[in-house]
């Protein structure tokens, strides 16, 4: 068998093609817009429900809010109330009589959320103790820090409210609870921070 000689010499490169069509953009963000149903004008609504979470005098439980959709969907289940479970309830506004919302007559309505995506934008920060968002920064929605009560028996989150109410539940039955946010001084700086002065908080997306 003759062998093979040596490889010739590498030609010259040709013509570059023709530039294909550019992909599908992706990214984006979500983020959920608690206490509303709609969600701002540059995001698109994924869905809608109210806010659930642990009931406030349960010792144990999830600790984070959620936003429930209106139309729940089961698979396989067990019907009855089963004693080894986590449990989920509505949320309920407590602190409306604070008066620092908009709407006055929130005490005791269960509290509506939204679910908003943002295709133009790749970042989000949640920033807690101010409504403005740094420079470079678009301001998504602000509103009122809250959480559970500090005494209450388990911890909580804390959410970021633009408030208004789900229609027609101003039904005082509990549940997981939603109180303002009020800072404390001697472990955070006083000032800047105020003793006693509820929390403001801003969602911005870059």
């Amino acid at each position: 068998m003759i062998p093979l000689g040596p490889p010739g010499l590498k030609g010259e490169s040709g013509n570059p093609g023709v530039r294909g069509p550019p992909g599908p953009k992706s990214g984006g963000v979500q983020y959920v817009r608690w206490g509303r149903t709609t969600c701002p004008y540059n995001a698109t609504l994924v869905y809608k429900g109210s806010v659930g979470g642990s009931h406030y005098s349960h010792k144990a439980g999830g600790a984070n809010y959620v936003c429930l959709p209106d139309t729940p969907k089961y698979r396989k289940y067990k019907d009855g109330v089963q004693s080894s479970r986590g449990y989920m309830y509505d949320t309920e506004y407590q602190d409306a009589q604070s008066q620092l919302f908009t709407n006055k007559n929130l005490e005791h309505h269960d509290v509506p959320c939204a679910v908003c995506y943002v295709k133009a934008r790749s970042a989000k920060l949640i920033i807690p103790a101010t409504y403005e968002c740094p420079a470079g920064w678009k301001r998504e929605y602000h509103g009122y820090l809250m959480s559970e009560d500090y005494a209450h028996s388990h911890p909580s989150e804390y959410i970021d409210i633009d408030a208004e109410a789900v229609p027609g539940t101003k039904v005082d039955v509990n549940g997981a609870l939603l109180y303002h946010v009020e800072g404390v001084c001697g472990s955070l700086p006083c000032p800047p921070y105020v003793e006693g002065r509820e929390l403001t908080c801003a969602v911005c997306t870059k």
